[in-house]
């Protein structure tokens, strides 16, 4: 984004103008419409409300929020004055919370639970603590008639090995010793299973390797946890009644929000916010692999025959269809005992669609998904911030040993 005033039209058109763009955010950014003026440049509009809120008599205005919004909406595509614009968007959304009261607008509280995550990330960590210091008393003076010491000559080392051999034995040995650890981790992480407690409404994965992906990567996971269905509405229900947090955004959509579906409409940031009150957390996208088909890459958690209707939910009108109740098919279980890792919703993971990027991976397919969708190796991306009607989530507690 380049600095410099923007020029304002005559009076008499700038209320036009300002609305215009007002409907632009609106549709774009926060009801997620595709309706909206695409000959709108953002960089533009974004110097055009800054002329326009700086003027006496629209500084203290709510509208302000529209300004807030564009300016975080435009810091992931000016990584460069990322820092800057997020700290110019959460000043505005922290005013519009002040002046208008509204503390659970998702539009808002999304965007500056981003900003927080963010600005923590990039805090530079606290300094060490200073090394103690330690004080080495004076040696004693020696006796005044002591006898000199006599030693001896030192006996003549032996001559070393060559260097090389020497390394090349010691990396041989070291190499052995790493394999020889790695096993021993293995087997002890793969018989503590009896000792492991049995945990409310989750199921156990072993560790251990499994075939990950479509080509059959073997990858070694320690044990974990995870959730036997996702999350439902009533669960969530709970967490919101319980610590005042947002409701999910078709909490009163009563094709989303029977009690016994998924729960739908949360972002990533509100799964893990459910995560962290339930003592748990969201899992990496390999965690939830395993957990849905087992370690010898199966495509489904039954196997590898395509679903029936009777199976799983998918292919429905994306309208009309609607996720079922947790646990409604028989078949759809994975050999760990999960259910519903297949169709009904997508589910969230920890893991990033890319290294480097800002999309997180879901995984399952949905309800209003083709059959292709629901294999249990399919990555799709998601932005972080979507309350898609087909995505929810389930948790793992992972073992740590």
């Amino acid at each position: 984004m380049t600095s410099g005033a923007a020029t304002l039209p005559p009076q008499s058109r700038v209320k036009d103008q300002i609305k215009r763009i007002q409907e632009y955010v609106w549709a774009r950014h926060i009801d997620g419409s595709d309706h909206y003026d695409h000959s709108i440049d953002e960089d533009e509009a974004i110097r055009v409300l800054d002329a326009f809120y700086s003027e006496i008599g629209n500084r203290n205005s709510p509208d302000q929020i529209y300004l807030g919004i564009l300016l975080f909406e435009r810091a992931f595509e000016h990584p460069e004055q990322q820092a800057e614009l997020f700290e110019r968007a959460r000043k505005i959304l922290e005013f519009y919370r002040r002046v208008s009261q509204e503390t659970d607008w998702p539009a808002v509280e999304d965007r500056l639970d981003d900003i927080r995550r963010y600005q923590e990330e990039q805090a530079p960590p606290p300094p060490p603590p200073p090394e103690p210091v330690v004080e080495i008393p004076a040696a004693a003076p020696p006796p005044a008639e002591a006898e000199p010491v006599q030693v001896p000559p030192a006996a003549p080392e032996p001559a070393p090995a060559p260097a090389a051999i020497a390394v090349a034995e010691g990396e041989v040995q070291e190499a052995a010793v790493a394999t020889q650890d790695k096993d021993a981790r293995r087997e002890a992480r793969e018989a503590i299973i009896a000792d492991l407690p049995v945990v409310a409404g989750m199921v156990l994965v072993p560790a251990g390797s499994f075939l990950y992906g479509p080509d059959g990567q073997e990858v070694f996971l320690d044990m974990f946890y995870i959730d036997k269905n996702p999350v439902t509405n009533a669960e969530y229900q709970r967490f919101v009644r319980e610590t005042g947090y947002r409701p999910p955004r078709y909490a009163e959509d009563p094709r989303l929000s029977q009690p016994d579906q998924p729960v739908t409409g949360i972002s990533y940031a509100d799964a893990a916010q459910f995560a962290r009150w339930a003592g748990k957390e969201l899992p990496t996208e390999q965690q939830w692999e395993k957990a849905a088909r087992g370690t010898d890459g199966r495509t489904y958690p039954w196997g590898n025959d395509p679903p029936g209707a009777s199976d799983a939910a998918f292919g429905q009108d994306p309208e009309s269809g609607a996720p079922r109740a947790v646990g409604s098919w028989a078949r759809n279980v994975s050999p760990f005992g999960a259910e519903d890792m297949c169709g009904n919703v997508w589910e969230w993971t920890s893991s990033r669609y890319k290294k480097d990027g800002e999309f997180h991976v879901v995984r399952g397919g949905s309800y209003n998904d083709p059959v292709e969708y629901l294999h249990a190796y399919y990555r799709l991306e998601a932005h972080p911030k979507d309350k898609c009607e087909a995505i929810g989530f389930r948790c793992v507690k992972n073992v740590h040993l």
